[in-house]
């Protein structure tokens, strides 16, 4: 499950989030049951399904062979705001933020379908605009007398998207979630975890500690993770120095390169489980972007540098915390 998280930093530790949403892959049969007749709390659902043992959220293999695979269901099951005292202006750039947060959250993966479940009609028309499609109003589940209709600014939704209407009418923030590019790299799972923390900072030293190894094996699979990249596209690092004065410097000008590269393409830090059948294809085309020119090293420099100076832009002391890590 990944949990998108919007703060506000200029507040007090404790009373900084204005916003977040959890969101789940899904079975396709859940899907399916949620389009035509589960209630509309899928969190209840979930809940419930959970009790009887039977919950229909992805595991990390079934997720990574999905993402290899046909695709992944997505479903924004959770979601809150804390508006108390924000002006119009603020409540919009909260949503913007929680729209980039979801974005992050979700990109790199092989997404098929995407449901979410709006509260009240001006969260459905956010939706709407946001290009989702009404899937359920929920008309009969309140029309049999059992349960009380709410307000209309309580009454839930389904909305969603298909892969196909995203292709068919591109241009809207929902339909780049669909936007896909397979990982070029196919990192160990362990090399994935090390640089996900990376992302977030860690030193080899603080590396070592949080991932419960010694530094001598983080500095193995930081080359072991430089020699897959060198493999695959012998352009993307700085070539390597095996001794010397600038050893050390010329280490964190390639780790600060591939850093930079993965923020732009989280594909490669997504779980990712190719069958046996895909990988003479992958191998294939990696062999071929070993050969393909992508331009100058300082070229690619500049585009990852405007593009990480355009993500880090702060409004209103507003932060979009991106999920690096799925839980």
């Amino acid at each position: 499950m990944q949990l998108c998280v919007v703060a506000n930093r200029a507040r007090q530790v404790g009373s900084r989030t204005v916003s977040f949403s959890a969101v789940a892959f899904v079975t396709d049969e859940f899907c399916s049951q949620a389009l035509s007749k589960l209630s509309p709390y899928p969190g209840l659902e979930l809940a419930r399904e959970y009790l009887l043992r039977e919950l229909p959220v992805l595991s990390h293999d079934q997720v990574a062979q999905a993402n290899a695979g046909a695709g992944l269901n997505v479903i924004v099951c959770f979601e809150g705001w804390a508006y108390n005292g924000l002006s119009a202006e603020q409540v919009l750039a909260v949503r913007a933020k929680q729209s980039e947060a979801l974005r992050l959250g979700l990109s790199g993966y092989r997404i098929k379908e995407f449901l979410a479940y709006p509260i009240g009609e001006d969260a459905l028309q956010w939706m709407l605009n946001a290009g989702a499609r009404i899937r359920r109003h929920y008309s009969n589940y309140f029309r049999n007398g059992t349960v009380l209709r709410p307000v209309a600014s309580q009454r839930p939704y389904l909305v969603g998207l298909t892969k196909e209407e995203a292709l068919a009418h591109p241009g809207s923030s929902l339909a780049d979630l669909f936007i896909y590019t397979p990982p070029r790299f196919l990192f160990s799972r362990s090399q994935r975890v090390l640089l996900q923390h990376a992302l977030r900072g860690e030193t080899c030293e603080t590396l070592a500690a949080t991932l419960a190894v010694s530094r001598w094996t983080v500095k193995k699979r930081w080359n072991a993770i430089y020699e897959r990249v060198a493999d695959v596209d012998s352009e993307l690092l700085p070539s390597p120095i095996a001794d010397g004065l600038d050893a050390s410097s010329r280490g964190t000008e390639r780790r600060r390169h591939l850093l930079n590269y993965l923020r732009q393409h989280l594909e490669e830090l997504r779980p990712y489980g190719a069958s046996k059948r895909q990988m003479p294809h992958i191998e294939a085309r990696n062999s071929a972007n070993k050969i393909r020119c992508n331009g100058s090293m300082h070229e690619r420099l500049q585009a990852l540098g405007l593009a990480s100076a355009t993500l880090s832009l702060i409004t209103n002391d507003l932060l979009c915390l991106p999920p690096l890590i799925a839980i």
